[in-house]
């Protein structure tokens, strides 16, 4: 390996890979956990009862979660391509974008990971439909008497 005043920069190809492919996948994965929470507010409860997570909750909470894994494994990929071809990564403007989003992304994962664990959670209402939300509100009435 070349000493680091005269190592090579690394390649365009791998400057455009770790300058949008790591923060890609970090937004991607993040943007999926925010679909995962429209799609349980409209898809766990109907009419009153528990329905469980839908198909669509699942496929956005585990792509969310997959891209949040393949994002720092995809970086770790290219340094260590970059390191075995004699390139310098670390002096590059793509590097440090990604390291950046990688940090960031580390925020985005515990709420992916979250995300699924919620998938398996019981029901959050205690109960088969929303007479299960009377114990969590300690004893607020229901329903409106009348």
């Amino acid at each position: 390996m070349a000493p680091p005043d005269t190592a090579v920069p690394p390649s365009p190809s791998w400057r455009r890979w770790t300058g949008l492919g790591v923060p890609a996948l970090v937004l991607l994965g993040f943007g999926a956990s925010l679909l995962l929470v429209t799609a349980f507010a409209s898809d766990t409860y109907q009419d009153g009862h528990y329905l469980g997570p839908s198909l669509r909750m699942h496929i956005t909470a585990w792509t969310g979660l997959a891209c949040g894994l393949a994002a720092p494994a995809l970086y770790a990929a290219l340094r260590r391509r970059a390191v075995r071809r004699g390139w310098s990564p670390d002096a590059s403007r793509a590097s440090g974008i990604a390291l950046a989003c990688l940090s960031l992304g580390l925020l985005a994962l515990l709420f992916e990971a979250f995300g699924v664990w919620t998938l398996y959670a019981p029901d959050p209402a205690g109960g088969n439909d929303f007479s299960g939300l009377s114990h969590a509100l300690a004893g607020a009435v229901p329903y409106p008497a009348g």
